[in-house]
């Protein structure tokens, strides 16, 4: 009985091993982003409760996008795709991952939100990316000068490209 199951056995480690750790299934990927929490801590009374009614209706709903990743694109990894999931030249540093799960800072030019980094951290699998990520914001125009922000991004492979 051992016998017939080490050959089993080896074809199931040499299958694992053509991936590398953070490496995605290529196909038609889904993606929404819930923004979880904002807060301008410097903003008079009146406009904290503008900020939070406006934020009860948008926390719930989210924003999805959805786009076919290549098998390229997947071969990348989980970095490159975390990176890209944002607008504008971004970078993550520093980055670790490993094991599932992975952390780091976002830094895009021109400040996305205009924050000077996003921390994130988050797990991944080949088809699915799960980050928490928030910022610090630091903006003249706002009351105080300062805010922070919230959101949760969960990409989903859901199946082949559409055509």
């Amino acid at each position: 009985m051992i016998r017939n199951l080490l050959p089993l056995a080896a074809l199931v480690a040499l299958a694992a091993c053509g991936k590398a750790d953070g490496e995605l299934n290529p196909g038609n990927w889904k993606t929404t982003m819930k923004v979880t929490s904002f807060e301008v801590p410097g903003a008079p009374p009146e406009m904290q409760a503008q900020i939070k009614e406006r934020m009860a209706m948008m926390m719930g709903q989210g924003q999805s996008t959805e786009s076919c990743m290549t098998a390229e694109q997947a071969k990348a990894g989980v970095r490159d795709f975390s990176k890209k999931s944002q607008q504008g030249d971004c970078t993550l540093d520093p980055y670790t991952q490993g094991g599932g799960k992975m952390s780091g800072t976002l830094k895009c030019k021109g400040g996305q939100f205009g924050a000077d980094g996003m921390k994130m951290e988050g797990t991944y699998s080949d088809s699915k990316v799960d980050m928490a990520m928030a910022a610090d914001i630091n903006q003249p125009a706002l009351p105080g000068g300062k805010a922070t922000i919230k959101m949760t991004v969960v990409s989903e492979r859901t199946g082949d490209c559409k055509k």
